[in-house]
């Protein structure tokens, strides 16, 4: 049988830290897990040297840790903050490892992160860490209880598995009667979340936003497929100031500035499926959103102005939001139109000159629109992450370097729009998304953010995205791959890659992070009070409940009752009873040998079988005894002592 006869307590501790690193490492941002590497090189430096004062310094570090990870978690006190502490605590119990007292609190600490880890988890990988982490932990904790180290054969093994396995129906309660509960409690307000769109937009503003491959959210509405065309819009800029950045106004504003400007004429749900959301923490309150639909959800208040939502408060943990058609027809009168169509007097007379030239020889509005398309498609204009810094000159944009991306063309056409009279408003999201084969759901990052614009034609705003007449041959660079007319040409080294991410493994392991997390995020505070009255506190569970206790207590007094009779406490006694009945001379005090000589010739061959049987079970191995063999006996002597019949 294969053995590993080697065995360190130091050896898997070790594996413990770095277990517990990468069970929270994808839940912290870089500069976490520099701070958090540094005080694991630490710990290992400081276990593996002896000098004075060694505890002095351990507190030390303790205490300036606690600091520097109160600042790294943005002066949040939150269950991640929580969990970070726990991993700090595991590294410096490292540094400290030497008797078995120690190794104990090292362990318990690294079962308790394990538990909070899986219990407040919602991505696979960081699930199944925390699992072999309590694993580990439970295992090292027998060992630790043991006299002699223990050879890792494969039967220990499977002993160990055995224990530490025995805490998941703990861990299950644990988790289905006290789900997550969110502790968010900020001291300072700061600005370190970055997710999301600008509070306002100059030229340049997606410059930064737009590099990172950071998860925002992902969309399922059960039947997508990767040629929908999704734009969810998250912020709308109203106004553009004398230094021409674009503002947002907030709901409230809007409706204090136009109070009754804006009318829900119609207001109707169709009856198809709603689709879903799972929204991705960034500490803010915006809400990616599908024109013409809407949540189901009371703590979203929904903007009718320019069809936007907002949750009532910061999205400081995943969720899991349900989203709706829901077409609304809304009727604007002048006031509000008009304020669609004000600029400030900064506007380049240049730019003013060519939009009333253009618009006098269109044939209509849409016409006008169309020629400014076709200008950015005919007239070398290219998209490029990276263009000449030109502050907020729009005019030298559109008339000169002709270089930019998003932002740079839905201002520019918002303002072309605007100076003759077209109601217009810039619009900003989430463009594209990442298309997921096997789960049929979009996964959108922050480098998927994009600007389209809408103008108010024929009575209801309409959707021009300026960016995608640049020519395929004309994009530079792009994060976003979806920013092209009719997406990016296909190339046979594309086809050849997209082929092979469709049969790679990450595929898969997407969707089941989805699905994982999905289920996690499902089941909070509500889903959790559902739970207990639909399945714990309805008629039909108290009634299986109690016949389930019925079935038990039969079964325990069923055990007991065996229990005594293989014990051969009943029926041999009966037995024995009856003979000293019938034989005066037979006494309690005389031996079973001794009863069985004073029996007559008859009686010994009758009883010869009982006596033979009860030495066995007596005084042998009960094994020897089969069960057919016990049970006729027994019938035997019940015969015998309630019929008197052999």
């Amino acid at each position: 049988m294969f053995q590993i006869n080697y065995y360190s307590y130091k050896f898997y501790s070790f594996l413990l830290l770095i277990l517990g690193f990468f069970s929270i490492f994808q839940e912290v941002d870089t500069e976490n897990n520099i701070f958090f590497l540094l005080i694991l090189i630490f710990s290992i430096f400081q276990n593996n040297f002896k000098y004075k004062f060694k505890s002095i310094y351990s507190g030390l570090i303790a205490i300036f840790s606690i600091y520097i990870q109160f600042i790294l978690s943005d002066y949040t006190i939150s269950k991640e903050f929580f969990l970070n502490l726990l991993l700090i605590l595991l590294f410096l119990k490292f540094s400290e490892l030497n008797l078995k007292e120690n190794y104990y609190f090292f362990n318990y600490t690294a079962v308790f992160l394990g538990i909070s880890s899986l219990i407040y988890g919602q991505d696979l990988i960081s699930s199944i860490i925390s699992l072999l982490m309590i694993i580990i932990s439970i295992v090292q904790l027998y060992l630790l209880n043991q006299q002699k180290v223990i050879s890792l054969n494969i039967r220990y093994i499977l002993k160990y598995l055995l224990l530490s396995f025995s805490i998941i129906p703990i861990i299950a309660i644990i988790y289905f009667l006290f789900p997550r509960t969110e502790i968010n409690i900020k001291i300072f307000e700061t600005q370190k979340n970055q997710l999301g769109i600008p509070e306002k937009i100059s030229l340049g503003s997606f410059q930064d936003i737009s590099e990172s491959e950071e998860k925002v959210f992902i969309y399922n509405n059960n039947s997508a497929n990767k040629n929908e065309e999704l734009y969810f819009r998250v912020k709308v800029f109203d106004v553009i100031d004398k230094r021409k950045d674009w503002v947002n106004l907030s709901y409230q504003n809007l409706l204090s500035k136009f109070p009754k400007s804006v009318k829900l004429k119609e207001n109707y749900s169709s009856h198809k499926k709603s689709s879903q959301i799972i929204l991705f923490a960034h500490d803010k309150k915006w809400l990616p959103k599908l024109k013409d639909y809407s949540f189901a959800n009371k703590q979203i208040q929904n903007n009718i102005f320019n069809d936007t939502a907002e949750y009532n408060n910061k999205v400081s943990k995943k969720l899991s939001l349900e989203i709706f058609p829901h077409k609304k027809e809304i009727k604007y009168n002048d006031d509000i139109l008009n304020f669609y169509t004000v600029l400030p007097n900064t506007i380049s007379t240049k730019l003013i000159n060519w939009a009333k030239k253009t618009y006098e020889s269109s044939e209509d509005e849409k016409d006008y629109l169309n020629k400014i398309l076709n200008r950015f498609k005919t007239e070398n204009y290219f998209y490029s992450l990276s263009p000449d810094p030109i502050s907020n000159d729009y005019s030298k944009f559109f008339f000169e370097t002709k270089t930019g991306y998003c932002e740079y063309y839905a201002g520019v056409f918002t303002i072309l729009s605007r100076i003759v009279n077209i109601p217009s408003r810039i619009v900003s999201g989430y463009y594209g998304g990442s298309f997921n084969e096997l789960g049929k759901f979009y996964t959108f990052r922050q480098q998927d953010a994009h600007s389209w614009v809408e103008v108010y034609l024929d009575n209801k705003w309409i959707k021009y995205d300026p960016t995608l007449s640049i020519p395929n041959e004309n994009i530079i660079n792009t994060n976003n791959l979806n920013l092209s007319n009719n997406r990016l040409i296909e190339t046979n080294e594309d086809a050849q890659e997209n082929f092979y991410q469709r049969i790679n493994l990450k595929l898969y392991f997407d969707y089941a992070n989805y699905v994982w997390t999905n289920k996690f995020i499902s089941y909070d505070g509500k889903e959790r009070e559902k739970f207990i009255n639909e399945n714990l506190l309805s008629e039909k569970m108290i009634y299986k409940f109690f016949n389930i206790l019925i079935l038990i207590s039969l079964f325990i007094f069923i055990y007991k009752f065996f229990e005594i009779v293989l014990k051969r406490k009943i029926i041999f006694n009966l037995f024995f009873s009856k003979l000293i009945k019938k034989n005066k001379n037979f006494n309690v005090s005389m031996t079973h040998q001794e009863m069985f000589n004073q029996l007559s010739s008859k009686d010994k061959k009758n009883f010869k079988e009982i006596f033979k049987t009860y030495e066995i079970v007596k005084f042998s191995n009960k094994d020897q005894l089969s069960l057919k063999k016990f049970f006729n006996i027994n019938f035997v002597i019940l015969k015998y002592k309630f019929f008197n019949v052999f």
